[in-house]
């Protein structure tokens, strides 16, 4: 599971340069925007994305509580999910508090 992980979180990064090649098309026209609308941006996207990857494990967690059948290790394995996926997300509504922060000392 951690290899799956790895690789898409390294398939993602590898990604990223390409899409940024997209903008510039002969005769193309760069926005000029603020870097805070950039980061709120950014930062709304990886919110969204955390969001979604904690639900995932939140399942999964649930799935293996259903098929753990009284074993402690599978319990504790699933107990160990959920709360990991709870830490996530607490983690990820921080990181959006941070950003509504300097988002307000900044202008």
């Amino acid at each position: 599971m951690k290899k799956i992980i790895l690789t898409l979180i390294l398939a993602g990064c590898l990604a990223l340069p390409v899409l940024s090649l997209a903008a510039e098309e002969l005769g193309a026209v760069i926005p000029d925007i603020p870097v805070t609308e950039t980061l709120e941006k950014i930062a709304n996207w990886l919110f969204y994305i955390l969001l979604f990857v904690a639900a995932i494990f939140i399942v999964i967690a649930g799935v293996s509580f259903v098929t753990a059948q009284g074993d402690p290790e599978k319990f504790k394995k699933a107990k160990d999910t959920v709360l990991y996926a709870v830490v996530g997300i607490v983690v990820a509504l921080l990181s959006r508090g941070i950003v509504a922060l300097v988002n307000t000392v900044l202008r």
